[in-house]
């Protein structure tokens, strides 16, 4: 590698201005690297608790559907299924331990625990499964786990592929009958056994698939992709059902029956034949039938994202009816996050009025669950956020926005994101160009250029690998946002700093390169790489929302807006630039600074807002206007936090003024 020693060297200038760039350039490579990593440290910690909690569940599916093998009238009939029931239930309660901290985390490792006992003392078949399954979706609820395809899956294709992989040990129709389970022990599932299907979910056989079953001759087709395994899921859930069930399950949802049930492909794959049972009858059993073989009937179901938002809010009633108030606060902020959020961009365009007045109300309701309120409280509020959300369909139309709605909300997506990233830019352009360093310019163009790049990225895994989860996106977000203040009022304050030095031409001429070698051009590169992806990874995600809401004919409007979007934001861009350079060098410098603090003020108040949306950080709603352009939110902790930074960047503006006066009378007085 080329160290500094080679710059000592008796070379041309030339050279050794090569020689520099060769190693500035190495450098920018290493210290981008490190930021990709760190900026993808929250996506990755949000995956490492979803794996663990993944699980988790697993394990406490397998238990709910095989306990009644192992004990039957407190007694054990296999003492190998007994033993793996102890093992399983220790081990979920070991692994839930090691999780990554929730406010949750306490009440689930008791209730886990509790598990645990109950099944070594031999308690009935029913208690278990009821508790493993309480659990279950508790844990689910805590962690964000993503427990439903992105999309229907395709039925038609997935018979050889079940086939090649299954119908071996499984048989070609699934009885455990196939050529090579003669021997095994213990002997393949048969997808015909009753009692042990009907406790099983779709998202159960999914983790079977995904996670293999230890001990067994059941292996993990993890090298299969998501949809792959979703689809043989489905696909092995329904082979038991007859013609007849779902001849009647397709009659009764085609009547209406079942529709406030499964709103989404979730309600499909989370609920098995017993609990659907439990909440409809026999009929609601035969409902699910028809939709485990159809699932693009419960897809295609109006208003996803607003439905997915009932539904959740309908878990979280019931989760804190049940005394669970950790997983009902969690499930509503699940309900706003996969749901809601979805559709404000849409919203604002129409009525912004109307989509703050639900942000306030689900706000409301997550405050009277953490302060544990009566639950005819929680209910009524539940049902003032009903009435709102009815107004909200009813405003965005039957299922598909229209054309002139998807444009405007494309170009305001795009325009509201992008603004702060073109300040940001556009400041540090103009900084660089008035202070003759152009040359510094390639690592701001690596830092934009590499958000860019993992922008894509973001989109292609969102799109074709990972279902990214809505705790999981404003995670990224809010320590994105949050790393990005401190960097922008490392900026500010450096920038600041320089507003007051006296002999500016001297100081351009013969201070200007030093200062931007220690530390600062990698601050540069770092904001810029932060601004734009932040950003980027908030579009993409929106992007692919509104592009489903514009439906099959709104496709050209939702482009036209991104377009124009892209126009107006070149236009600032130019305008930023062109009157930014055109300012005397003091000047420009004092107000570079403070457009840096003030975006630090609006990034933090942008990450403390995430976090609390992803259920990280409490909220305390008080009396201020909302302005989220702004990045200001009415909760005392986000207003709090913007408070300190404001007060940190007026006590280091001052510092540094008194600081500048204080040299500059020491020089006068040295002159004189």
């Amino acid at each position: 590698m080329i160290s500094e020693s080679l710059i000592k060297c008796r070379v041309e200038p030339r050279v050794r201005a090569a020689v520099r760039a060769r190693i500035k350039f190495l450098r920018l490579i290493r210290m981008m690297v490190g930021v990709l990593v760190a900026s993808a440290a929250a996506w990755s910690m949000a995956a490492h608790a979803e794996q663990g909690a993944v699980t988790i569940v697993h394990m406490l599916d397998y238990v709910a559907v095989d306990y009644s093998a192992a004990v039957q009238d407190g007694k054990v009939v296999s003492a190998a299924e007994f033993a793996e029931m102890q093992d399983f239930t220790r081990q979920a309660a070991t692994q839930l331990e090691a999780l990554p901290a929730r406010p949750q985390q306490a009440a689930l490792l008791e209730d886990a625990r509790a598990l645990a006992q109950r099944v070594n003392d031999k308690a009935a078949p029913s208690e278990i499964a009821q508790r493993a399954g309480d659990l279950r979706r508790s844990v689910i609820a805590a962690y964000g786990v993503v427990v439903a395809p992105r999309v229907a899956p395709d039925l038609a294709a997935v018979a050889p592929r079940y086939e090649s992989l299954c119908a071996g040990c499984h048989g070609a129709t699934g009885r455990g009958d196939g050529k090579l389970a003669a021997g095994l022990d213990p002997a393949p599932s048969n997808f015909h056994d009753e009692e042990r299907m009907r406790a099983r979910s779709v998202y159960g056989l999914y983790s079977t698939i995904s996670l293999g079953v230890d001990g067994t001759s059941m292996p993990s087709f993890a090298n299969l992709s998501e949809d792959e395994r979703w689809a043989l899921a489905f696909h092995v859930a329904g082979l038991r059902a007859s013609e007849q069930a779902v001849a009647l399950g397709k009659a009764q949802w085609q009547g209406g029956a079942g529709q406030d049930v499964f709103t989404d492909l979730r309600a499909v794959t989370v609920l098995n034949t017993n609990e659907a049972a439990a909440r409809g009858g026999p009929d609601m059993a035969a409902v699910l039938a028809y939709l485990v073989q159809e699932p693009g009937a419960a897809a295609s179901i109006k208003g996803s994202p607003i439905s997915t938002t009932r539904t959740v809010l309908k878990e979280s009633m019931a989760a804190y009816q049940r005394d669970e108030r950790d997983a009902a606060q969690r499930l509503a902020v699940g309900a706003y996050l996969e749901g809601f959020e979805l559709v404000e961009t849409s919203l604002d365009t129409l009525d912004p009025k109307l989509r703050v007045e639900v942000e306030d109300a689900m706000i409301a309701l997550r405050t009277l669950m953490r302060d544990g309120a009566p639950v005819d409280a929680v209910r009524t509020q539940m049902q003032a956020i009903d009435g709102l959300l009815d107004r909200v369909e009813e405003l965005l139309g039957e299922q598909e926005l229209s054309p002139s709605a998807a444009a405007l909300s494309s170009f305001i997506i795009l325009l509201r994101e992008g603004l702060e990233a073109i300040l940001v830019l556009a400041a540090v352009f103009a900084f660089l160009v008035k202070a003759d360093r152009r040359d510094a310019l390639r690592w701001v163009h690596a830092g934009w250029i590499a958000a860019l790049a993992l922008g894509f990225l973001t989109w292609f895994a969102a799109s074709y690998l990972i279902q990214i989860s809505g705790a999981g996106r404003e995670l990224t977000e809010g320590i994105t946002a949050l790393v990005a203040a401190a960097v922008l009022l490392y900026v500010g304050f450096w920038l600041h700093s320089k507003a007051y030095a006296q002999a500016w031409q001297r100081y351009v001429r013969e201070k200007l390169h030093g200062a931007l070698t220690r530390g600062t051009l990698w601050a540069l590169a770092t904001v810029s790489f932060l601004a734009v992806y932040r950003e980027i990874f908030e579009v993409v995600l929106f992007y692919q929302a509104l592009w489903t809401q514009a439906g099959s004919d709104g496709g050209v409007a939702v482009i036209g807006g991104f377009f124009a979007a892209v126009v107006a934001l070149a236009i600032i861009s130019w305008l930023v630039f062109r009157y930014g350079v055109r300012l005397p060098l003091g000047p420009f410098f004092a107000a570079s600074s403070i457009l840096m603090a003030l975006l630090a003020v609006v990034f933090v108040g942008k990450g403390i807002a995430a976090l609390q949306e992803a259920g990280h950080l409490t909220i305390d709603a008080v009396a201020f206007p909302r302005i989220p352009t702004l990045g200001i939110y009415p909760t005392s902790q986000s207003l709090s936090a913007q408070a300190v930074v404001l007060a940190l960047v007026l006590l280091g503006f001052g510092w540094g003024y008194l600081s500048a006066r204080r040299a500059m009378n020491t020089a006068e007085g040295r002159s004189s």
